[in-house]
């Protein structure tokens, strides 16, 4: 699937409407300045994901999402923490189902997702970036619950809690 497809103009985003996310994802793959490029990741969070809502464009532009980190070495917190929410909404939440004729498209793009992060675990990544692509990789294997376990145990205060009652 290319960015120049019709279909990018008719899928509905994180606030049930229709996003055409192509055009972002389109300015995050040309863009080089990184207030640019973060001026975008906030765009696509906007755009994608809603108070847990997220839609068939949000599945439909996680593979792209990957792609484009890839091709311009972007391996960081808004990738792995939007990749990861997109999923988790999407199983765990009360969101449309993935249309099926997208199924391989996007299984690929989780698949993607898992070789990236697990090809950058081994860089000087800080703590909270590890945390994000520890649970990236869970909730790419299908752990999904524990994949957003593990993100949202990166408040210092819920780990201190949780460490507590153990």
């Amino acid at each position: 699937m290319t960015l120049d497809e019709s279909i990018w103009q008719r899928l509905e985003g994180g606030y049930r409407e229709i996003y055409d996310v192509s055009v972002p994802l389109k300015r995050l793959e040309k863009a080089c300045d990184p207030a640019e490029i973060g001026e975008v990741w906030t765009e696509l969070w906007n755009g994608l994901h809603h108070q847990g809502d997220v839609g068939p464009a949000s599945y439909l532009a996680l593979p792209q999402i990957v792609r484009i980190a890839k091709l311009k070495g972007i391996f960081d917190l808004n990738l792995l923490a939007l990749c990861s929410t997109i999923e988790q909404q999407r199983v765990l939440g009360h969101n449309p189902a993935l249309p099926i004729e997208f199924q391989l498209y996007y299984e690929q793009g989780i698949a993607e997702l898992y070789q990236y992060t697990t090809a950058n675990l081994s860089n000087d990544l800080d703590t909270r970036t590890f945390t994000y692509a520890i649970g990236a990789l869970a909730t790419c294997r299908g752990l999904v619950k524990l994949g957003k376990a593990i993100i949202e145990l990166d408040e210092p205060e819920l780990l201190d809690k949780l460490i507590e009652q153990i």
